[in-house]
């Protein structure tokens, strides 16, 4: 299970921050459960480190970002890949999360 994140460097840029920064954001969230990120070019991958917690501290971290004002109006995409390779674009939830329909 992981998730990916690609951000508009346009929109990054725009609100006067970087990519760097804005990808080192998102990197603290999810470190501080423990969890690891890396990138590969563009992408940032978000993934568990073999723990029982793992996939709770996963939708803990991307639930609450997505929450936030900020991450949506960034990121250019953020997709949920199950062990199955099942995948589900978060992005398209956001208004759920954040209490529009």
């Amino acid at each position: 299970m992981r998730v990916d994140m690609t951000f508009d460097q346009q929109k990054v840029e725009q609100q006067g921050y970087t990519l760097d920064a804005v990808r080192q954001t998102v990197q603290k969230n999810f470190a501080a459960h423990g969890l690891r990120c890396v990138r590969d070019g563009s992408v940032l991958t978000c993934t568990g480190c073999g723990g029982a917690d793992d996939f709770a501290d996963l939708w803990a971290v991307i639930t609450a970002l997505l929450r936030t004002e900020w991450f949506p109006a960034l990121a250019a995409s953020c997709v949920w890949q199950d062990d199955n390779g099942d995948r589900e674009d978060l992005l398209a939830q956001v208004g759920k999360l954040q209490g529009r329909r």
